[in-house]
């Protein structure tokens, strides 16, 4: 970056306030999460125009001096245009679960390149991806727990075992379980789990196993994120991914 107040952001939440401003959050590269007021953005010849910060749109922005917690945009401008997000229903639901997760885990201003990296690649995946993406938001929640530090523990399968979500482990057995998988659908968590999620694999899942899958890994997120609670975006998302 040629300026330390300059930096890649992307968008996940952008709240009117008042007339015509906007208080957005964004993911920022150089500073983690960050609260920005844009002044104007809804008039007519505003610098900065409010129909850029759509869902987890990617954007270089600038910031201006601020002593405040809440800062001000100088700048903000398109990084890398989505092609086929913003015309593909089933890809905008996709974001628009995407946006909710990362809104849900990521609290704090702390600067991590690795997680800002793997969303920027995973969203530009996204976009570009043709055919059937189905599996995106499942793969996409299960790879987040790296970045997040609760990956879970798969050390110890074998077939036929559950798998702990509380514990975060496989198991011969579910006594004394209160959330778990069961073992139908423990051998392809699995090898999703061990995957690379660049990869362009093709999971044989039907649509029953890949619901009941995102349900238990949303689960797991409730058991090991404080303050995490239902998402509003994954009963539409298990309508439209059919």
């Amino acid at each position: 970056m040629d300026s330390p107040d300059k930096t890649r952001a992307i968008v996940l939440k952008a709240i009117k306030y008042g007339d015509n401003s906007l208080i957005v959050k964004l993911l920022t590269e150089q500073n983690g999460l960050q609260s920005f007021m844009v002044k104007g953005a809804y008039n007519k010849n505003a610098k900065i125009r409010a129909a850029l910060f759509q869902p987890l749109t990617l954007l270089n922005v600038v910031r201006a001096d601020s002593r405040g917690e809440l800062g001000y945009l100088k700048e903000a401008g398109i990084e890398h245009a989505y092609r086929d997000i913003p015309i593909n229903i089933v890809k905008n639901t996709v974001v628009l679960f995407v946006c909710e997760l990362l809104s849900k885990t990521i609290q704090e201003a702390e600067t991590d390149l690795e997680l800002f990296d793997f969303v920027h690649h995973a969203l530009t995946y996204l976009d570009e991806m043709s055919g059937h993406c189905a599996d995106f938001p499942l793969r996409f929640t299960l790879k987040m727990t790296d970045y997040l530090g609760f990956s879970p523990n798969i050390n110890n399968y074998q077939p036929g075992f559950v798998f702990d979500l509380e514990e975060s482990r496989f198991r011969h057995d579910n006594v004394g379980c209160i959330y778990y998988i069961e073992n139908q659908l423990c051998t392809a968590f699995y090898e999703l789990c061990r995957s690379d999620f660049f990869d362009k694999l093709s999971f044989r899942l039907t649509n029953d196993e890949r619901r009941r899958l995102l349900e238990a890994v949303v689960t797991y997120y409730k058991l090991h994120v404080s303050g995490f609670n239902d998402m509003n975006s994954i009963s539409v998302l298990k309508a439209i991914l059919q």
